[in-house]
């Protein structure tokens, strides 16, 4: 049992120079760099509601992730077997790709409501999880321990939303309590925070206040969506640049610059943005009345 949870032999035989393209491919769908792109223009883009209610799930379940990762310390295979070196000097147990991929993508298809995105979802969910074991990043116990507390968020979440207290919260309250969240496992983590703590902190922050400030409707043409999606794609991308740079002059404490860049970077999906595609003719300002509370459009 023992060699069957953390031993990699049987994944060596896989590799090729067809198959390996393919799993940096699919291990890319569940790093950083990509789903901070990814959830932005489905804001913009698709269904701002829809993608407000992944942003929580996606923070939380990350938070969870790495608090867990720490406090385990379980090492990842041996690095002989690594042709992934993003991971850097961080743990394995449990996956964050195999956790994130099971929220990110079954609530999508969950959204949806529809059989092909069921399909869809778990093609790139295994894609993403079979990566991680191919590309040596983490051995079988590191992805099943993932997949079951990704599972164990969305039904934890399902359960939330049904609560009464919690759509008849304001919204205001609904965000401190996010935010409590993250305070109290950055003073309670089991060695020093990684950086991305405070950033999804600050980031849930921003996106949290302008949601309820900058009111919105993709429900416009295919073209304009497409074009609203390239347009904040770019703008994204100079931002993170203008980030990069501002970090550079300012010597600030690093937990506090990646609160502030999240916080930046969070109003600029949610206010700004958004504003401008509106400015632009691009998006539609909103005009439907919308739920009373942050807490009624989560649920």
């Amino acid at each position: 049992m023992n060699e069957l949870l953390h031993g990699l032999d049987w994944v060596l035989p896989l590799r090729s120079d067809t198959l390996t393209p393919l799993m940096h491919f699919f291990t890319l769908l569940g790093y950083e760099k990509f789903i901070l792109f990814f959830l932005p223009l489905g804001y913009w883009a698709w269904n701002r509601s829809v993608f407000l209610r992944l942003l929580v799930l996606v923070a939380v379940t990350a938070l969870l992730n790495a608090w867990l990762k720490d406090y385990w310390q379980d090492p990842r295979p041996d690095i002989a077997l690594r042709m992934d070196h993003e991971v850097g000097d961080s743990f394995g147990l449990p996956s964050g790709h195999a956790q994130i991929a099971v929220v990110i993508w079954f609530w999508l298809a969950f959204e949806l409501r529809r059989a092909w995105a069921w399909v869809v979802s778990g093609v790139v969910v295994a894609g993403i999880i079979f990566s991680r074991l191919y590309l040596g990043a983490h051995d079988v116990e590191d992805v099943i321990g993932g997949s079951l507390l990704g599972i164990a968020t969305l039904l934890a979440f399902a359960q939330v939303r049904h609560w009464n207290w919690w759509a008849g919260a304001h919204g205001a309250w609904h965000q401190g309590l996010v935010l409590l969240v993250f305070l109290a496992a950055w003073l309670s983590w089991p060695g020093t925070a990684p950086s991305y703590v405070p950033l999804l902190a600050g980031l849930m922050a921003g996106v949290l206040l302008g949601f309820r400030q900058m009111r919105f409707s993709a429900d416009v043409a295919l073209w304009r969506r497409l074009l609203a999606a390239t347009i904040g794609a770019v703008a994204f991308i100079l931002l993170q640049k203008v980030l990069k740079q501002a970090g550079a002059l300012w010597p600030l404490d690093p937990q506090l610059w990646q609160g502030l860049r999240g916080l930046a970077m969070g109003l600029f999906v949610a206010v700004a943005m958004p504003w401008t595609l509106v400015r632009l003719g691009l998006l539609a300002q909103e005009k439907a009345p919308e739920p009373e509370t942050l807490a009624e459009t989560i649920a």
